[in-house]
């Protein structure tokens, strides 16, 4: 089983990486944690690739989670299935700062070592409004539409009845 995960800032991509790989017992990629390095440097272009590729190779099945739609696009290809998570934008900046709130000054487990969790207007601009342009928005639903299986999930109402579909329980839920 291969599947990515795609959405806006602050939709829940990890979190629901997390749940399904924990459900599947497959390894997850968070490509947060490859595309940065300590205090938020972004790392080579070259290296960043290097090691999704390697993470494609050296698995059979997999979950990753991330957009960099324009980096190994072979990923898509691969996929048995294509999440793409598009909540609203209010609900997006509401889960940016509860997440803010719960590691603020800690690195989370999706991120790549030494980047502590932060808020900053330039951020919540990115999540209210140049991270999710309506090319963005028409993109992800292609991909998801090009996908051998996708699904747009547009409400926590709609996650949890997925995840009810293919039996995910509470307990994995609050992972």
């Amino acid at each position: 089983m291969k599947i990515c995960i795609i959405g806006f800032s602050g939709a829940g991509k990890s979190t629901l990486a997390r749940i399904l790989g924990k459900h599947y017992s497959i390894p997850v990629l968070h490509l947060d944690r490859l595309h940065f390095e300590a205090n938020w440097r972004i790392k080579d272009r070259e290296l960043f690739v290097h090691e999704i590729k390697d993470f494609l190779k050296n698995n059979t099945d997999w979950i990753i989670e991330g957009n960099y739609t324009k980096y190994v696009k072979e990923r898509f290809l691969e996929a048995d299935g294509i999440i793409y998570l598009s909540y609203n934008r209010f609900t997006c900046c509401k889960n940016v700062i509860k997440r803010y709130q719960k590691y603020k000054n800690k690195t989370r487990e999706d991120m790549a070592v030494g980047c502590k969790e932060k808020l900053d207007l330039e951020f919540l601009y990115w999540v209210f409004h140049k991270g999710r342009t309506l090319k963005k928005k028409k993109q992800f639903k292609q991909m998801v539409l090009q996908a051998k299986s996708g699904i747009i999930l547009k409400n926590r109402k709609k996650l949890n009845q997925y995840l009810n579909k293919i039996g995910v329980n509470q307990n994995e839920i609050s992972c």
